[in-house]
């Protein structure tokens, strides 16, 4: 399925006729000014930070010159540390393109083959005579996301090590046959972490550390394998809570990311590795030319996308108390870096392209209109009680519970948490992914379900008897 933040209620910030005049007319696709894209960009983000819906640094960068850089809310909520550049955010899934690189690096070497089968490595691994490197590298190996099995957020909250994180999943069925079919699995990334380091002999932090971080200057980034060990600068996570505010994120030990979501890095420093990617610093250019392309899904650690016909480079990433946004334009030389310490996923929908189309002159989307309401508790009981989804929702059947905590709504979907805040007395805006939610009220104020606006979609969900 991520200023300081106001102490207030919600309130109305953005009108239509305000955001023509936060915004400007500029003619599609001519870039502006650069003072007049900063006064546009820092307008854009304005309503996220008053409202408490994003906390972070943003830097954006254009033909190798840095056009933006900014940080907002706070890195430590407790401590009231203000969130500044310098501060280390884990990046999540923004970690795949750098264990991508190694295995590319020890290609270019000669120490293995991406079409090399996994068997090669790991002689014992269950259908490792037919899952190749490139089928990690790809998600289209079959086997399944170590994230989706039921005792995960228990087994992530005590350290393992990287035998142990391919043991928990190694034995599982595959959900297609290798090469067949694409499936995003985090497990495709533990097991190249561990084959990383049966071919190099080195732990996997201390070769990125060698290999990557290193030649790509990136002095303030790193593997997060050991929770004792201090990381300085180093923001705290959290996931929104209640209308406005925030809570601290559940637990999780970062050894078991390595591979797929471990690394902490700077604005700065991912910026150092933007710079890199275009030049044979880390790998040469036919290795680059040749796996960084078009094709379906996440590959190589990168979606290859289209927006409004720019090409994007582009890789994200979504872990407790954290998300990230790195957003290569190769076409324009244009680079977007968002790093949130919150669960929240505005920094990558609507955030980012949003940053980016104004980067290009382009009208970005409006931010969601934010509007104060008070809802009588009883109202907000009323709507507490069980829901499920149709087929069509993204876990398809889904079934959540509503309940009220703290005088807001909050939305309980397995471990995921996710607070309702009011915009009217039957429309609630969902904080971590900014849709929204309205309820069908029926004869007699009886609640009948809810309708969740998501992406241009509509999801029904009907009210479960009680």
């Amino acid at each position: 399925m991520l200023g300081t933040m106001s102490s207030g209620s919600l309130r109305c910030i953005l009108s239509l006729s305000a955001a023509c005049a936060l915004f400007g007319v500029i003619a599609v696709g001519e870039p502006a000014p650069d003072s007049q894209v900063k006064s546009r960009l820092e307008a854009y983000l304005k309503p996220f930070v008053e409202t408490g819906n994003f906390t972070g640094a943003v830097l954006i960068a254009r033909k190798g010159r840095i056009l933006f850089r900014h940080a907002y809310g706070l890195a430590n909520y407790e401590l009231q540390i203000a969130n500044s550049p310098a501060i280390r955010f884990h990046i999540a899934s923004v970690s795949k393109p750098f264990t991508a690189i190694a295995i590319l690096q020890l290609e270019e070497r000669g120490r293995l083959s991406v079409s090399d089968p996994v068997a090669r490595f790991l002689p014992d691994f269950p259908n490792g005579d037919k899952i190749k490197l490139e089928h990690l590298l790809t998600h289209t190996s079959g086997i399944p996301n170590v994230n989706d099995l039921p005792d995960y957020d228990t087994f992530a909250r005590s350290p393992h090590t990287v035998e142990q994180l391919v043991a928990k999943f190694a034995s599982l069925p595959l959900d297609f046959q290798p090469g067949s079919d694409y499936h995003y699995s985090n497990s495709n990334y533990n097991l190249l972490a561990l084959i990383l380091e049966k071919v190099t002999g080195e732990s996997y932090g201390d070769y990125v550390r060698k290999h990557i971080l290193e030649p790509a200057g990136m002095k303030n980034s790193g593997h997060d394998g050991e929770a004792l060990r201090l990381i300085p600068l180093a923001a705290s996570g959290y996931e929104p809570a209640g209308t406005n505010s925030y809570e601290k994120a559940p637990y999780l030990d970062w050894s078991n990311k390595t591979g797929n979501g471990s690394l902490y890095s700077t604005v700065d420093d991912l910026y150092h590795f933007d710079r890199a990617l275009n030049t044979d610093v880390l790998v040469k250019g036919p290795t680059r030319q040749k796996y960084f392309v078009e094709g379906r899904g996440n590959r190589f650690g990168w979606f290859q996308r289209k927006r409004s016909g720019h090409r994007v480079m582009s890789s994200n990433g979504r872990s407790p108390g954290f998300t990230a946004l790195l957003d290569r334009y190769p076409d324009d030389d244009v680079t977007v870096i968002v790093l949130s310490n919150s669960y929240a996923t505005v920094s990558q929908d609507p955030i980012g392209p949003a940053l980016a189309a104004i980067v290009f002159g382009e009208q970005p989307e409006k931010p969601p209109v934010f509007t104060a309401a008070k809802v009588p508790e009883a109202t907000l009981n009323s709507y507490a009680g069980q829901y499920q989804y149709g087929p069509d929702y993204f876990v398809p059947n889904a079934k959540f519970t509503l309940t009220v905590e703290g005088g807001a709504l909050l939305m309980e979907l397995g471990s995921f948490r996710t607070p309702l805040s009011p915009l009217s007395s039957t429309e609630f805006l969902e904080r971590n992914f900014l849709g929204r939610v309205v309820f069908t009220v029926g004869a007699g104020r009886k609640v009948e379900g809810l309708t969740y606006k998501y992406s241009g979609k509509d999801f029904v969900a009907r009210r479960l008897k009680r």
